[in-house]
């Protein structure tokens, strides 16, 4: 008998636009330590049922930040990159044709969904195998009335239909189909955009088994949601409880010098015939502390937080990159005990700025000066470094667990 391959699409190309101003990218969003999708990526290795695996992205900038994340990873399966469509459907569209010939089932999963288990993925390969369309589903236990308009305002009434509650089901993902099946319902019906896959089959009027769901399956959709995915990640994190009461974290960073530059360390501006050489402001002292921090919470360094590709944060002060490393340590319940820093150049001199780099650092991780231990050195002419061409900064941090 042969063997039979699943396929993956995870659909991380969504515009975030109903997470507000605050979350540009919600599938790169930090939960207890990990980006929401490498959540869903985690478990659909973990399953062991995958063998092609597409990410459907939005654009080039959160495919190479993506593509950082993964390079971290041990995969069973290579990833494969498409670029989404208008819709939803346009992009599940993308997905299949990036999918490999050699998928013969297809898995369709909402990457803002990361807590599906690698338990459920083996379940549902198994039904979509017998019965070539399966839907995760859950029961949906409140009481549902259809309004006889979409959004009333504020004050308006509106005749109310109550909807009968035992036939009533709330449509999860994965969703997983037989590949000819759903390759088919969407080259008929691809003109229409779907909210969820089963609908196109649904239209075709092909018959779908239900599998119900009884653990948390939620979708990242709103601003609210994020406090209760953060906790629900911590809970199911099985280190969570036992976290450590320190961690230490290492960070380096460096910078080469250029002309028409400020020279910015810790925050400060210090006066210098070149500046360093970045997308940022190059403050190579933040950087290192940053990724010291990010190090510390095992979490991803500053190219994936800050990607050099990304033209809106040109420029920006590192100041407000650390200000995002420590936000990330403290979400994790961690607070700045002490750091302890270094900074390698031949020139300018920079012992006379040292104690306004201290206060500087101290005030934006909310510590005393005394907490902030900082040592400027030479590299003895060695390298690039010791001919005036390049600074480098080393760090270390020790952090505390909140009580």
């Amino acid at each position: 008998m042969s063997l039979i391959i699943n396929g993956a699409i995870l659909l991380a190309g969504g515009s975030s636009r109903r997470m507000g101003e605050n979350v540009d990218d919600k599938v790169l969003l930090i939960l207890d330590g990990k980006p929401l999708l490498q959540w869903s990526i985690e478990a659909f290795a973990e399953s062991g049922v995958i063998g092609d695996c597409v990410i459907v992205c939005r654009d080039d900038l959160q495919k190479q930040t993506l593509q950082k994340i993964i390079e971290t990873l041990t995969l069973p399966f290579a990833i494969t990159f498409t670029t989404g469509g208008q819709t939803r459907s346009q992009s599940v569209i993308n997905g299949l044709k990036a999918l490999p010939d050699t998928s013969q089932y297809v898995f369709i999963h909402d990457g803002a969904r990361p807590f599906i288990r690698s338990s459920q993925i083996k379940a549902l390969s198994l039904a979509a195998h017998r019965s070539g369309a399966v839907v995760l589903a859950h029961r949906v236990v409140e009481t549902i009335k259809e309004l006889s308009v979409e959004s009333p305002c504020p004050g308006e009434t509106t005749p109310l239909k109550t909807l009968e509650r035992s036939r009533l089901w709330a449509m999860e993902t994965p969703q997983v189909f037989d590949r000819k099946t759903i390759t088919n319902a969407y080259n008929l019906l691809g003109a229409n955009d779907f909210t969820d896959d089963s609908s196109g089959l649904e239209q075709l009027r092909v018959d779908i088994e239900i599998m119900e769901n009884p653990l948390p399956n939620p979708k990242l959709t709103h601003p609210g949601d994020i406090t209760y995915m953060k906790e629900m990640a911590r809970q199911l994190n099985p280190h969570s409880s036992s976290k450590p009461a320190m961690l230490i974290g290492h960070g380096y960073d460096i910078h080469r010098f250029a002309p028409h530059r400020k020279l910015v360390l810790g925050g400060v501006e210090i006066a210098s015939d070149e500046g360093l050489l970045g997308h940022s402001d190059a403050d190579v002292l933040s950087h290192a502390l940053a990724d010291a921090i990010f190090g510390a919470c095992g979490l991803p360094d500053i190219g994936v937080w800050f990607p050099n590709t990304d033209a809106s944060i040109e420029g920006i002060s590192s100041l407000k990159i650390l200000s995002k490393a420590i936000e990330e340590a403290g979400s994790r319940g961690y607070k700045i005990n002490n750091v302890d820093l270094s900074i390698i150049a031949e020139k300018p001199k920079i012992s006379p700025h040292l104690q306004a780099i201290k206060a500087s650092l101290a005030e934006v991780l909310q510590i005393s000066p005394d907490q902030v231990g900082i040592k400027a050195t030479t590299n003895e002419k060695v390298g690039d470094i010791g001919k005036g061409l390049a600074m480098a900064a080393n760090a270390v941090v020790l952090l505390q667990k909140l009580s």
